[in-house]
């Protein structure tokens, strides 16, 4: 699903990059006004092709366990959670991995019942999108394999429904985020789960803080775009992907904190990459 909605927000990119064009003198004023910005290097992020921890990169090709790619679906704060596949067999065999040495753990394996279409990992779980075999009627399911049984599961596919929508993975407990994205005025609801009460967010909060006014300067086109969250004490963390080049080559990730009880936002980090990167996949933003 996240792949899906990257390709929406591509085709508003390319499109207001088309109608409004983007000469090299601009694209090298976006870069030096980046690159005017302080920045922390306490974060995680993952996006589609590359892992940042900390400020290293490294490229999502590079990281395998006994010959094979990782499937990276989990950032902790010390290592991530993975698997490798092969989808002749359907074997699959799940892996924690320390960003220390990339030191990895085997946690199990298992015969997957039908290919995987999509994986995610959630309540402890890796959770497979595949067709439901069991039946003749076609249809989708979940199958699970929780670290701490070591066991299996089908899942009714509806307990799960949203998962692959989820923008912090569901971490956190306190807070429910919903965003609707759209080619202009797309915004992101956050709702406290104790008192129910929601706040909206949308491109205006840019206008709440300098390194903010400064990112609409560098792009009038600018469309409001959430890739993920991490909720901290309140603190949230958002991740935004900010093409500054022709078809999104080169581009920025940048993170920006807000807080909901003060409605106080501050930029936080950024990340250039020379390839458009299609979506984030997790972030985390670790204790200090």
């Amino acid at each position: 699903m996240k792949k899906l909605l990257s390709f929406v927000l591509c085709i508003a990119i390319i499109f207001s990059l088309t109608s409004c064009g983007y000469s090299e003198k601009k694209k090298q004023a976006a870069l030096s006004t980046f690159e005017s910005f302080e920045k922390s290097e306490n974060f995680i992020l993952l996006t589609c092709f590359e892992l940042v921890i900390h400020g290293t990169r490294y490229d999502l090709d590079d990281i395998k366990y006994n010959g094979q790619k990782c499937n990276i679906v989990f950032l902790e704060e010390d290592g991530f959670y993975s698997y490798i596949y092969d989808q002749d067999t359907l074997s699959v065999e799940f892996l924690f991995t320390l960003y220390e040495n990339f030191e990895t753990t085997p946690l199990g394996t298992e015969t997957v019942p039908s290919k995987i279409i999509d994986a995610f990992f959630a309540d402890n779980r890796f959770l497979f999108w595949m067709d439901d075999t069991r039946t003749d009627e076609p249809k989708k399911m979940y199958y699970s394999w929780c670290i701490d049984t070591e066991q299996p599961e089908f899942l009714d596919p509806c307990a799960y429904d949203g998962y692959g929508l989820s923008l912090d993975s569901f971490r956190s407990e306190r807070y429910s985020f919903s965003y609707e994205s759209k080619f202009f005025g797309g915004y992101l609801d956050i709702t406290d789960n104790e008192t129910g009460v929601t706040k909206r967010i949308d491109k205006s909060i840019l206008k709440t803080f300098d390194e903010g006014k400064q990112i609409r300067k560098t792009k009038n086109s600018t469309i409001f775009n959430i890739s993920q969250v991490f909720e901290d004490n309140g603190d949230i963390y958002m991740v935004s992907l900010l093409s500054v080049g022709f078809l999104g080559n080169p581009c920025y990730c940048y993170v920006y904190k807000w807080n909901f009880e003060t409605e106080k936002c501050d930029f936080y980090t950024y990340v250039y990459f020379d390839i458009w990167q299609e979506w984030v996949t997790d972030m985390y933003i670790p204790s200090n």
